[in-house]
Order: structure tokens, then sequence, then C-alpha cells
């Protein structure tokens, strides 16, 4: 009888701790790609990135585990924060612009004004270079018929290299007239706009606080950059 009891302890000894852990266990819940719901004590790992539930004894959520997102998803969301940066950053430079121009024009008048002597500047560099270009390819055509009844070999290296550089030249001034219209065409576009954003700020706050003119300093405020 003693050694009966004995065996009874040291089988409850060494269940007990076995059986309170069965009892302590979680039970999970997940539905698999089927809508199927499943039952288990553990979360088997082919399903584990699915997302599951964790039930107490009573049947009750104890710990939501969300599914794992999926590439599709991951790329979504990666594109929603990129346009996000990219309207913050826009409207982060809408707000310079509009600080730029209360500062430095009282009026849409103002504004014009810079705009027709930013855009005379630029046609006068354009005449100035064109009428370079056109008496350098003059010049250019002399030394050509030149060298079509030359025969000392002196002379016409002297004439080759001579048109050698012309042409170059010529290439140059060509890309800078390009550059030139690009720049004239541009300052159109963003005076448009900045005539209409001006116009828009001066009727949202008339009383906004503008220059003096005859406390201006000589140099407007730097300009924002334009992308």
């Amino acid at each position: 009888m003693v050694g009966n009891l004995k065996l009874f302890k040291t089988l409850l000894i060494v269940t007990l701790p076995c059986w309170c852990t069965s009892l302590n266990a979680g039970v999970y819940r997940w539905v698999d790609s089927s809508g199927e719901v499943h039952y288990a004590d553990v979360v088997p790992p082919a399903v584990s990135s699915q997302g599951h539930s964790e039930l107490d004894k009573q049947g009750m959520t104890r710990k939501t585990v969300a599914a794992a997102p999926t590439p599709e998803a991951i790329a979504a969301q990666q594109r929603s924060e990129t346009l996000a940066k990219l309207r913050a950053e826009k409207e982060n430079e809408q707000q310079q612009r509009d600080k730029y121009l209360l500062a430095n024009y009282a009026n849409v008048a103002e504004l014009e004004a810079v705009f027709k002597s930013k855009l005379e500047l630029l046609d006068k560099n354009t005449r100035s270079m064109q009428e370079r270009r056109d008496s350098l390819k003059k010049r250019l055509e002399t030394v050509k018929k030149q060298l079509e009844g030359l025969k000392e070999a002196p002379q016409r290296k002297t004439l080759e290299g001579y048109v050698s550089e012309a042409e170059t030249t010529l290439g140059h001034y060509n890309h800078a007239l390009q550059e030139n219209q690009t720049e004239q065409d541009n300052l159109r576009q963003h005076y448009d706009k900045d005539k209409a954003r001006l116009s828009e700020l001066l009727k949202e706050s008339p009383s906004s606080p503008h220059p003096d003119p005859s406390k201006a300093p000589a140099t407007p405020r730097a300009e924002p950059a334009r992308q």
C-alpha cells in the first residue's frame, strides 16, 4: 500500500506540469485561402504568414497576428509614400514661390515690368549672337571659295584650319541660340503662371505687406529655383 502511494505521487509530479501546460496553451484560429476556418493548438508554418488569432479557453480572442503584406501590397505602399513625398515637396516649392512673389511685387504691373526687362535682355543677346553668327558664315563662305582655286600647301593648310575653327564656332553659336530660345520660352511660361498666382495671392490677402520701392535694395530677393 505504501509502495502504491509513492508510485502515485511520482506519477502526479511527472504529469502535473504537462497538464498545467495543456490548460494554459492557447487555441489558434485562421482562415485559409479558400475561406475555410481552421482551429489548432499550433499554427502550421505554411500558413503562419496568412494571419491568425489566438483564443483563450473561453474561445475569446486573446491576440491577433496580422497577415504578412503581399509583394503587391508592399509595392502599393511604397508608391503611396513616394507620391506623398512628391506632393509635400511640391507644396513646399509653391510656398517658397509665393513668399518670393509677395516679397518682391506689390502688384501685377511690377511683375510685368520685370518680365519685359528680362525678355528684352534675352532678345538683345539673341540679336547680337545672330549678327556674329551671320558675319562668321559669310567669312567662312568666302574662305571656302578661296580654297577651291588654291594649290599652295602652306596657304591651304592655314585656310583649312580657319574653316575647321569657324565651323566649330558656328556650332557653338547655334547651340547658344537654341538655349536662349528655350530660356525665353520658359520665361514666358513662368510669367503666365506667376501672374495668375500673384493675382490670386493679392485677392486672398490684399493687406499683405509689400516692399516699399523707395526702401527696396538694388538687388531683389533671390528667386527660388524652378523645377
